[in-house]
């Protein structure tokens, strides 16, 4: 796989972390994966109901911890997926993660370091850092890997 940069941004507040999810989701087509790394309350079920409601759905997005997978549908179909929970790879076969792979959906991927040796086609990696001293402080990065 080879990277390319496609979005770097810096936010001190929730209005910036907007810019820059409307910056972001200009990127997003049916079909397109985004893995998503950040520490546990980095913003990452914030950023996904920002990306969300940008893509024209009205949902109520709610982070899928203990559903494992919470799908919103409309004109684009979203699947918010959070593998927090899974700690074995066997854990995932029951998940149906194929067929959303194969669809036209757009699946965002909290938590996808279990997975992410199996993502062999064009994706996006989003990642979100922040600074203990400035809770409110992240850098976005977003990366389109290519195959």
């Amino acid at each position: 796989m080879t990277e390319s940069l496609v979005l770097m941004h810096t936010a001190l507040n929730l209005k910036e972390t907007g810019k820059f999810a409307k910056q972001a989701v200009k990127y997003f087509y049916p079909g397109d994966t985004i893995l998503l790394y950040g520490n546990l309350g980095s913003g990452k079920t914030h950023l996904v109901r920002q990306f969300v409601r940008l893509l024209g759905l009205n949902a109520e997005v709610s982070s899928p911890s203990f559903s494992l997978i919470n799908r919103y549908e409309g004109k684009v179909c979203v699947n918010h997926i959070d593998l927090y929970r899974i700690k074995d790879v066997h854990d995932l076969k029951n998940l149906g993660l194929d067929d959303l792979w194969d669809s036209s959906d757009i699946s965002f991927v909290e938590w996808p370091q279990l997975i992410e040796q199996t993502i062999c086609w064009s994706h996006f990696r989003l990642s979100i850092r922040t600074k203990e001293k400035n809770l409110k402080w992240r850098e976005f990065s977003l990366l389109k890997m290519y195959e």
